[in-house]
């Protein structure tokens, strides 16, 4: 289990964030905990998303979003969009939903 298994999502095994919110079957977020970032006061989420792309048969992949706009925690609101390119998943994340672009 982990991050190269799809059927298994972050919210199940990321035990180094204080929290974990499913987005889709593909996409998750949360805070990581203190330790782990590089400015505690930073309130932007860090993402995790299924790549296919990755790995011999896909795996899940973390990425911070500290260059967007945090708009809101509850509910969840970034600008702008959201853009991985190693698979082309592309989206907004308004209202504490994804949209994809």
């Amino acid at each position: 289990m982990g991050a190269t298994d799809h059927g298994t999502p972050p919210t199940e095994w990321c035990d180094w964030w204080q929290e974990v919110h499913q987005l889709t079957a593909d996409i998750a977020y949360g805070w990581p905990g203190p330790e782990l970032t590089a400015a505690p006061d930073d309130p932007s989420p860090w993402f995790w998303h299924w790549c296919p792309n990755s790995g011999e048969n896909g795996r899940w992949t973390c990425a911070a979003t500290s260059d967007h706009t945090f708009v809101s925690r509850e509910p969840l609101h970034l600008e702008p969009s959201l853009l991985w390119n190693c698979c082309g998943t592309h989206g907004w994340v308004r209202d504490g939903q994804w949209t994809n672009a």
